[in-house]
């Protein structure tokens, strides 16, 4: 898995984060749902026709993707199953280097910066596959989108009636950003890491070659603490344990992206 590839959390101009990762089959429902809830604008200036649903043959294109000729990535809120936005590139059969690009947000996330990261996203994955260039048809009423392409390189634009055709040659991202809270989140959230509070790390004795880390794969944590010793006297009820059933619910919990 590439470095754009992976999935990230952003946090849009509005506050909001919302994780951008590739489409997969399982998206279908999600963005059955996610189209349905556009207006009659969006729709037209996204797809140039207000039809009620998408076809299921395109449905199966957004999401059986090869990520090398086409990619989708999608804008899922954090801790939510719900698609807001998408994006696609699809290259050019006859210009390897240049892609046909798209982008869509759903109406109740519009305005929140949803387009831009994954217009950005998008097109680090587009530099990755070799694609440079990125072309597009948009409505020329659709200033949104006409406004948000020199964010992603140099473009020429060249107008037919009401329509504008596009050409951008995509600009190198600027170097990686270090590991911040977003992708902690996001980490937490797949259940990949588990964090430990001061408190519970007083509670569970943490060793001192772990009490200085925040964050950790959740194996690793399970794997280096000593094995709680049971008090002296008669058995304790199940619901009574204390601390080993605190410990136990975390991890699980933390496996399931229940707590952050």
């Amino acid at each position: 898995m590439t470095t754009a590839s992976r999935p990230q959390a952003v946090r849009l101009r509005s506050g909001d984060i919302v994780l951008v990762r590739q489409a997969r089959p399982s998206d279908v429902p999600a963005l059955a749902r996610a189209y349905a809830s556009l207006g009659e604008q969006s729709r037209y200036q996204r797809f140039f026709t207000a039809i009620p649903e998408l076809p299921e043959s395109v449905l199966t294109e957004l999401t059986e993707i090869d990520h090398e000729n086409r990619e989708v990535l999608v804008a899922v809120p954090l801790l939510s199953s719900e698609i807001v936005g998408g994006s696609q590139f699809v290259r050019h059969a006859d210009r390897p280097d240049t892609a046909e690009v798209a982008v869509t947000v759903v109406d109740a996330w519009q305005n929140r910066g949803v387009a831009s990261a994954l217009l950005a996203r998008l097109s680090q994955r587009a530099l990755e596959a070799g694609i440079e260039y990125f072309t597009a048809e948009i409505l020329a009423e659709n200033q949104a989108v006409l406004t948000m392409l020199p964010r992603l390189g140099q473009v020429e634009t060249e107008s037919s009636g009401p329509v504008v055709s596009a050409r951008v040659e995509i600009a190198e991202p600027p170097g990686p950003a270090r590991q911040d809270l977003l992708d902690l989140l996001a980490s937490a959230a797949r259940g990949e890491v588990m964090v430990i509070p001061a408190a519970l790390r007083r509670l569970i004795q943490v060793p001192e070659a772990l009490a200085h880390i925040v964050r950790l794969p959740v194996t690793a944590v399970l794997a280096a603490l000593p094995p709680l010793q049971p008090a002296p006297g008669p058995p304790v009820p199940a619901e009574e344990t204390g601390t080993a059933d605190l410990l136990s619910n975390w991890g699980h919990a933390a496996r399931a992206g229940g707590y952050a």
